[in-house]
């Protein structure tokens, strides 16, 4: 067997085998793979584990190392983190040499002493190259004849430079692999090189062999290299590596796909792909008070854990009253049983009951939600049983078909299942867990539908992967800050005992020295052309100079204009030429975006839609402020595109206060004043986690302390109010309809209420400010009580309408209201705004059957308004729409 063995090879690699045409027993390693090769051939094979295991398993060592050590104070504070530096320190020590034994240095005598306490510490890729180590003399027979090195011996970390020395030692063929290529004589890579080497510098000629991209941008570079590959012969392509230090080759992917060239599918591992948040989202709903914008997230997520038909209307559910057990949430459950036996009509009914309560006692476990104090922790069992309940989900979903991401999340799940038994507690803090599962998902799942695609060029993610000559290497992403040297935490003392131990650290500049060693290695393994990419701006933020350009700095000083190409000259230039090749581009035509118009013209066939049409206060509404917002979303019923979010807190102490006051009023005269409070906070503590559960987050605190008072007081003024006016209560959440000249009015009557033949509308508000209400009932405009009027019509008699402001307890109505003797002066009565309302909605409906709609928002809207509307222009019709960037009122025009 021929191992090629590099530090960074353990991932794609170029050239992908050994030889050209690869070989039956032959392989590029890197440090996992070479240790597993090993591992098979001297029979020392086991179980691996997860960072996040070891670290639980570390955490509990330390615990019971006892007190004393110096990790004490940070331990009690934050034991993940604690546990988690020191297993990074412990492993780097184990790799250096040491054994777990006391060195006479008081830290690592610390550690040396949680080695023996607790049980053992699953091992790490150090503990395992160390075991080899040990196992490798006595084990004769290992059928690894030849070991190439893709680094030179010398610059290789201490470690695996003692497992090469012990091939050496067992009978293995080591050899150095040089893999550098000489560019051509005189060119500008060659200069490069001959200087990286230490030779004399040369000046750079710019013949396209060496150049720099730059761009201002990271899209402009993908333009410019896509460009420059789609340009190349393919017979170079077959020649070309894309070096992507980040590992993601997206939004260069992205650009060859609209050249017709083929991805290369290179990927960065995200922890936030929706089947991998399954996992924490299972357990953030868990904690009590529950937050329903989690369990929200949950169903809402692209593979929620129960079919995504059901998770719409929970979401639905949850949108409109935030909470569990309400009634939307109750009728929610009932729509998915009825359709589940729907779907299993063709069983016998006994089947059938019994396969869909299987169905629903597995979705209603993920709403089982808000069961444990977060101040207290979750029980071992509980905690493992959320987690083997996501492992079910995953592998279920995966239905065999080896979809990454669902694996993934099925392995995360387990590593949380083993994390969690070994911290050796019964409950698992909050905080903990977090942590724990955050661990977990820290690697992060490459994007499953983003792969390489057959093609020529290829891509790989480390400078070291290049272990041997490319004709053309072209590095993606040439930015800082590059793979950094970590300092090692022990002071010259503890150094000085470990070295007398026998341990020996990688130094800080032997570190440096090997990265460095391993970037100026791409430009000695190039032979025809480098082409560095660097763009000022990527993703969110400027970037930062790579460490290999600053060595390349003295070499560009005097270079030529061609060594350095600013990649938006393709945007000017029709032929700009680019490390040898021609980016030609061609002009197009260019086709001005759509621009706003205060006018805009229907299809004939949309008088059709507007046929026997029911207007509702806030259709109306809409209506008079803007004819356009009102035909796109009242007629045509185009909504945001967002589809369920949680309300925020005024509307949910609203919601609170009306299903409170729907309780508390039934048909009939008002309940007695005594306890009328008492009723109140019961039901407001009662309904509170039903329908309005965001309200009991730590964050609103202080407005729920103020609710509790405000509303039970509201309402008890309510109550009085009925009694010291003699009304009675005819119903509350009254669905009611009605018409006024042609137009034909519905809605809901928050309550209504009568004194002998005479009835009355009381909306409830819960507002900060009763500004608003008050000047549209003195200037004649408030539309609401106007459509309340119409519908309210009882026994022939039509009603009055008035709000009641919950937070200030008053009462706003107009004159000849038998709601208050202290009446707002009004221009005009309700009566005649409802004419004014059913005159203006004529003429705009006229309008519209004619084929033509008004955006009110722009400036010559005023002309094209029907002539003959009482309600004047609005002064800030946008102010509040969501249909800006469809009007085109507040897009930029060319």
């Amino acid at each position: 067997m021929h191992l090629l063995f590099g530090l960074s090879a353990d991932g794609r690699v170029y050239p992908e085998a050994i030889d050209a045409v690869g070989a039956i027993d032959a392989a590029v390693v890197g440090p996992a793979g070479l240790v597993s090769v090993l591992e098979v051939q001297v029979g020392l094979l086991g179980p691996s584990a997860s960072r996040a295991v070891r670290i639980a398993s570390y955490l509990a060592k330390l615990r019971a190392a006892g007190d004393g050590r110096f990790w004490n104070a940070s331990f009690e504070k934050d034991p993940w983190s604690t546990a988690a530096t020191l297993l990074e320190w412990r492993d780097n020590l184990i790799a250096a040499g040491w054994q777990g034994n006391p060195v006479g240095a008081g830290r690592i005598d610390d550690l040396a002493s949680a080695e023996i306490a607790g049980t053992i510490l699953p091992l790490g890729l150090a503990d395992r190259a160390v075991r080899l180590l040990t196992a490798l003399p006595s084990r004769p027979g290992l059928r690894i004849k030849r070991l190439t090195l893709a680094e030179p011996r010398a610059l290789l970390p201490p470690l695996w430079r003692r497992l090469v020395e012990a091939l050496e030692a067992a009978g293995v063929s080591i050899d150095q692999h040089d893999g550098c290529a000489a560019a051509a004589e005189g060119s500008d890579l060659r200069k490069v090189q001959s200087a990286l080497a230490g030779e004399t510098r040369e000046p750079l000629k710019g013949d396209g062999t060496f150049v720099v991209v730059e761009a201002d941008t990271e899209l402009m570079a993908a333009e410019a290299i896509a460009d420059w590959l789609a340009a190349s012969p393919p017979e170079e392509r077959a020649g070309t590596v894309v070096l992507a230090a980040e590992g993601d080759t997206a939004l260069l992917d992205h650009a060859l796909r609209a050249r017709g060239l083929p991805a290369l599918g290179l990927s960065a591992a995200s922890p936030w792909r929706g089947a991998l948040q399954v996992l924490p989202l299972a357990y953030a709903a868990s904690w009590r008070p529950f937050d329903p914008r989690v369990l929200l997230n949950l169903l809402m997520l692209p593979r929620p854990p129960i079919s995504r038909w059901a998770a719409r209307r929970l979401a639905r559910a949850l949108s409109s009253e935030p909470g569990i057990g309400g009634a939307a949430w109750l009728n929610a459950w009932d729509e998915i049983e009825t359709r589940l036996l729907e779907m299993h009509v063709e069983l016998e009914p006994k089947d059938a009951r019994k396969k869909v309560d299987a169905v629903l006692a597995e979705w209603r476990s993920w709403t089982d939600v808000g069961r444990f104090d977060k101040t207290v922790g979750i029980p071992l069992v509980e905690a493992q049983a959320i987690a083997g309940r996501v492992t079910a989900w995953a592998l279920r979903a995966d239905a065999g078909r080896n979809d990454g991401l669902l694996l993934a999340a099925a392995g995360a799940a387990g590593a949380v299942v083993d994390a969690i038994h070994r911290l050796e507690q019964e409950v698992v803090p909050a905080l903990l867990l977090e942590r724990i599962v955050s661990q977990v998902l820290s690697d992060g799942v490459a994007n499953p539908e983003h792969v390489p695609e057959a093609g020529s060029v290829r891509a790989v993610r480390f400078p070291g992967a290049l272990w041997s000559a490319a004709p053309r290497v072209v590095w993606w992403g040439f930015v800082g800050p590059g793979e950094r040297v970590s300092r090692p935490p022990w002071d010259r003392a503890e150094i000085r005992a470990l070295e007398a131990a026998g341990v020996t650290l990688e130094s800080s500049a032997d570190a440096a020295r090997r990265i460095g060693a391993g970037y100026t290695r791409v430009l000695q393994r190039s032979a025809e052309r480098v082409v560095f990419v660097r763009p000022a701006l990527s993703r969110d933020g400027p970037t930062t100079v790579h460490p290999l350009a600053h060595q390349l700095k003295p070499i560009l000083e005097g270079a030529a204009d061609r060594v350095v190409f600013k990649a938006e000259r393709a945007l000017r230039e029709p032929d700009a030429a680019l490390s040898g090749r021609v980016l030609a581009r061609q002009p197009v035509d260019i086709t001005n975006p759509p621009a706003g118009a205060a006018k805009w013209d229907l299809h004939s066939g949309a008088a059709a839609l507007m046929e026997g049409r029911r207007e509702s206060a806030t259709s109306l509404r809409r209506l008079l402020n803007c004819q356009f917002g009102w035909f796109a979303q009242d007629v045509l019923h185009l909504r945001p595109g967002r589809f369920a979010e949680i309300p925020g807190p005024d509307q949910l102490f609203g919601n609170l206060a009306h299903e409170i006051a729907r309780r508390l009023l039934p048909p009939g005269p008002p309940p007695p004043l005594e306890g009328v409070g008492a009723t109140v906070g019961d039901l407001f503590e009662a309904l509170l986690p039903q329908i309005a559960a965001p309200l009991l987050q730590p964050e609103l605190a202080g407005e729920l302390a103020a609710a509790r008072e405000l509303v039970p007081a509201a309402l008890e003024s309510l109550v009085r109010l009925l009694q010291e006016r003699g009304l009675d209560v005819v119903g509350s959440e009254l669905q009611r309809e009605g018409s006024h000249h042609g137009l034909v009015l519905h809605g809901r009557l928050d309550l209504l209420v009568r004194r002998g033949p005479q009835v009355a509308v009381l909306d409830l508000k819960w507002t900060r400010s009763e500004r608003r209400y008050r000047e549209e009932i003195a200037e004649g405009s408030a539309v609401q009580l106007a459509v309340y009027r119409a519908i309210s019509t009882d026994a022939g008699t039509k009603g009055t309408g008035g709000y009641f402001l919950l937070r200030q307890r008053r009462i706003l109505a107009g004159e000849g209201s038998i709601l208050t003797d202290r009446p707002i002066e009004s221009e005009r009565p309700d009566s005649e705004t409802l004419d004014m309302v059913a005159g203006d909605w004529e003429l705009w409906r006229n309008l519209a059957s004619s084929g033509v709609l008004v955006a009110a928002g722009f400036d010559g809207a005023v002309e094209h308004r029907p002539d003959g509307l009482a309600f004047e222009a609005p002064k800030e019709p946008c102010r509040f729409c969501d249909l800006t960037s469809l009007c085109r009122v507040q897009v930029e025009t060319i």
